[in-house]
């Protein structure tokens, strides 16, 4: 008879030791909550596959750094939010340096389309800015508390605060002008 499933902390110390059947385990415990942000946080469903995997990636990477909660789902979403910060910013800079070639300016930070929204909530989730989007699907999908989100973002918890009351009142209005 098989003992019951290692915690979270367990597994992550086991793959800070080099373990790699640790990740595997890690990936099959959490890749559904980290898989259902990215797809909300992202109007890019092409890259939700590749930022699944680089955030379990840079989890392995940082293992040996893991605080000990219990469970790792807002410490592996917090890493998924920063490697879209990343990827927000590397797109920017790439807009910039083409627009500077063709001696235009950049006036969107990601150059791809965005891609047809499965419902009026997507749609208006897709016309906030990303770090009020990623805020408000921390909060209130992910249900990550204000000190969570801080903490994993890396930003103070009032910058929480004012993100989300600004997320929420733009999708508000949002959904409004759709006459929803």
């Amino acid at each position: 008879m098989r003992d019951a499933a290692p915690s979270d902390p367990d597994v992550l110390r086991r793959l800070a030791e080099g373990e790699t059947g640790a990740l595997g385990e890690l990936y099959d415990r959490h890749q559904e909550p980290v898989r259902r942000f990215l797809s909300r946080a992202t109007a890019d469903a092409e890259d939700v596959d590749d930022l699944v995997h680089a955030t379990f990636l840079a989890a392995a990477r940082s293992a040996g750094r893991y605080d000990g909660r219990p469970s790792s789902r807002a410490w592996l979403i917090g890493i998924a939010a920063q490697l879209l910060r990343r990827r927000r910013r590397a797109f920017a800079r790439l807009l910039a340096v083409l627009s500077s070639l063709r001696g235009a300016r950049a006036t969107h930070a990601d150059p791809r389309p965005m891609l047809h929204a499965r419902s009026d909530v997507e749609r208006a989730l897709a016309t906030i800015s990303e770090p009020k989007r990623v805020t408000f699907l921390m909060a209130e999908v992910e249900e990550l508390s204000c000190a969570e989100i801080a903490a994993v973002l890396g930003i103070p918890i009032g910058t929480v605060w004012t993100r989300l009351h600004a997320a929420r009142r733009e999708l508000r209005q949002a959904l409004e002008g759709d006459g929803s």
